[in-house]
């Protein structure tokens, strides 16, 4: 697949799960305000939840490069870099505007949705945590899609046993 193709696919995983995330986040943080270790809880189930919905997107575009000979290790992070450009853009905006209130740092923390727990609870390191968060993203999404020949060796390993499960099989009741 090519590498704007898995770069597209990946942005649009980003900005949805953005928005569905920041739409979730105010009733599930209002649930129960006072409670920091629920509070916790939802902020790394969007870590989560982000994480392994890259991680199922770029493994099988990993997996599907691997079956069409077009596999090239780095494009998982190539992809993930170009991804965080809008994250490393609203940051450097943020830096270079400074007023009040700040909506490119606005934007960028419902851009960043799925790490929002974290910005509220280190507000003295924001937005330098945007930038960080940010840059988080090339490396989930390199590593999983160097996770597609994986998948790819175990899914020819186990047609492989199939096929010799079905010789065993054709063997049985069968005399000389």
């Amino acid at each position: 697949m090519k590498l704007s193709k898995i770069t597209l696919k990946l942005l649009s995983t980003n900005a949805i799960m953005s928005l569905v995330q920041f739409v979730l986040m105010l009733p599930l943080l209002g649930i129960l305000e006072d409670n920091w270790i629920y509070q916790w809880a939802i902020g790394l189930l969007f870590v989560a939840i982000f994480w392994f919905i890259v991680y199922v997107e770029m493994s099988e575009n990993g997996l599907e490069d691997t079956k069409l000979d077009s596999y090239y290790p780095f494009r998982g992070f190539i992809a993930g870099l170009f991804c965080s450009i809008p994250g490393v853009l609203l940051y450097v905006l943020t830096l270079i505007f400074p007023a009040d209130p700040n909506w490119f740092n606005i934007a960028m923390r419902i851009w960043l949705s799925q790490y929002i727990k974290i910005f509220n609870s280190f507000e003295s390191y924001m937005p330098h945590l945007g930038l960080i968060t940010s840059l988080l993203l090339p490396i989930v999404s390199g590593i999983s899609y160097m996770d597609g020949p994986r998948k790819r060796q175990k899914v020819l390993n186990a047609i492989r046993k199939a096929d010799e499960m079905k010789h065993e099989k054709s063997k049985v009741g069968f005399k000389k």
